[in-house]
């Protein structure tokens, strides 16, 4: 029965394009932002109104010169930010991210 429910709703659930902030099916955010231009800690405000439990990467395939950067978890993300820090090499660039 489960597998029928799973085979009928899979497909339709998706996370949007990357330039919409509120995910289509997902209770998560896209968000676009650049890292520090150094490798100090930088923030982002997310929208979920509570503390994001997951940051995952994501690429948007329609711009060219998107990227995967290498950052880190500066301290815990609060209702209303996350904190990073760019690892040498990830300073200045743009980058795309899905918070839940």
């Amino acid at each position: 029965m489960f597998t029928n429910v799973f085979r009928v709703l899979v497909p339709f659930l998706r996370f949007g394009p990357i330039d919409t902030a509120k995910c289509e099916n997902f209770a998560g955010y896209n968000l676009t932002s650049t890292t520090a231009s150094d490798t100090g800690e930088f923030s982002i405000a997310h929208g979920l109104g509570r503390a994001p439990y997951r940051l995952m990467p994501s690429l948007d395939l329609n711009s060219s010169g998107m990227e995967l950067v290498n950052v880190r978890v500066s301290r815990p993300a609060d209702a209303s930010r996350v904190y990073l820090k760019a690892i040498a090499g990830s300073t200045n660039k743009v980058f795309s991210i899905y918070v839940e």
